[in-house]
């Protein structure tokens, strides 16, 4: 490791960031850098120990992505010796740029493990009201709801005979105007594999099992849970709930997904994300936000405006559990199946670099010199714990 001086270019991009940062333009970072601290002492008591440490991690992570303060790579072109700082990234899932990099990253390793056989997206919601409150305060307890979903799916289609299922689930917690709402979006193949190990694809489906077995398999998380706190006043809420919901939970199945690159889209869609994308944000000052969503059956856009604390408290809200698994897979795509006797894609092409992803964005190479246009080499590397270092001993020396 070789140390180096600092270059007056990273500088001025530290600046250039801080004006950026400062500017009003209506962001999730800039809502965060402005007021997150300041409301953070008021929303932690919301949450656990555990939460508060990985939400600040996450948050703190977010603010600092891009920053070159905290780390980038320096680039030199080795024919005019111009010079190209980029600042790493934060891999944060609460970073909106970071969350579509790594939603694509996983996308691209479903490339071995899809069938060739038409899907399913289904949905399954929760009630407003104790059950939605319960996987708040238990929020460990969604990986139970994912399983609940996969028995749900598993009984209704050996109702129709078909004994193996192929099941990837996505926990999904928040709703379009950001409040709290747990629910399950799952890809279901359309068909599986019959007591013999035969291909058989159902003609229809019995809708009105598949929401009764939901709306058990959920509530029986909540009566096992209560059962072991002996916590007879959420007994008698569960009871009430069968009386309410006699028809069961909803349950939704959109339209088939044909093509299986869709897949990767469709779950990709609720992988790693924050709660808002930037654009749907108004406007914020220093106590209000106004930004606007759309309903499920509707293009209308509907404004919003909440306390500016709240807002931030529902976002965090939604930042998932240190290692926690959003994504499971269930049935014949689980990882411990060992027969497959479909046929799967490989469509896929190789991973994409960050620069082969800007080429393909904005069709530039950002490693392109822009005075001569020869290609750019890493001259150096920096962080803000383990300060300057080359990754290959190369020493460039500047025209007079």
């Amino acid at each position: 490791m070789c140390l180096i001086k600092n270059s007056a270019i990273a500088h001025r991009a530290f600046l250039l960031y801080n004006i950026l940062m400062n500017s009003k333009t209506p962001s999730l970072k800039n809502i965060f850098s402005n007021f997150f601290f300041e409301y953070w002492e008021q929303i932690k008591f919301n949450f656990d120990e555990k939460r508060r440490k990985n939400i600040w991690k996450n948050v703190c992570a977010f603010l600092r992505c891009g920053n070159p303060k905290f780390g980038y790579a320096e680039y030199i072109c080795p024919d005019c010796f111009e010079k190209l700082v980029v600042p790493f990234t934060c891999k944060s899932k609460f970073c909106p740029s970071c969350g579509i990099v790594y939603a694509e990253k996983w996308a691209h390793s479903l490339h071995e493990q899809l069938f060739n056989v038409q899907h399913l997206h289904i949905t399954f919601s929760l009630p407003v009201g104790f059950i939605r409150d319960f996987f708040f305060f238990q929020q460990f307890k969604l990986r139970e709801l994912a399983d609940a979903a996969y028995s749900a799916i598993k009984y209704t289609f050996k109702k129709i005979g078909i004994h193996q299922v192929g099941v990837i689930i996505n926990i999904h917690t928040f709703a379009r105007d950001t409040s709290w709402n747990p629910h399950i979006h799952a890809i279901v193949t359309h068909g599986g594999l019959d007591i013999n190990n035969n291909w058989k694809t159902p003609k229809s489906f019995p809708w009105t099992v598949f929401r009764k077995s939901w709306q058990k398999c959920s509530l029986d998380i909540l009566s096992i849970h209560a059962k072991e706190t002996k916590n007879i006043n959420l007994k008698n809420k569960i009871s009430l709930a069968y009386k309410k919901y006699q028809n069961g939970f909803y349950v939704n199945s959109e339209n088939f997904v044909n093509n299986i690159e869709n897949i990767a889209k469709y779950l990709g869609r609720y992988l790693a994300r924050p709660a808002i994308a930037d654009y749907r944000i108004v406007s914020f000052n220093h106590d209000f936000v106004k930004f606007w969503f759309q309903t499920p059956d509707s293009n209308k856009k509907n404004f919003l405006i909440l306390e500016t604390k709240k807002f931030i408290g529902r976002l965090v809200s939604h930042i998932a559990p240190k290692n926690f698994k959003m994504i499971r897979r269930y049935g014949l795509y689980s990882r411990r199946a060992k027969k497959r006797k479909i046929k799967t894609f490989s469509f896929f092409r190789k991973m994409l670099t960050w620069t082969e992803r800007i080429y393909r964005d904005f069709k530039r190479n950002p490693l392109s010199c822009n005075k001569c246009g020869t290609s750019m080499e890493l001259m150096y590397l920096y962080h803000y714990k383990y300060g300057f270092f080359l990754p290959k001993i190369k020493i460039y020396i500047s025209p007079p």
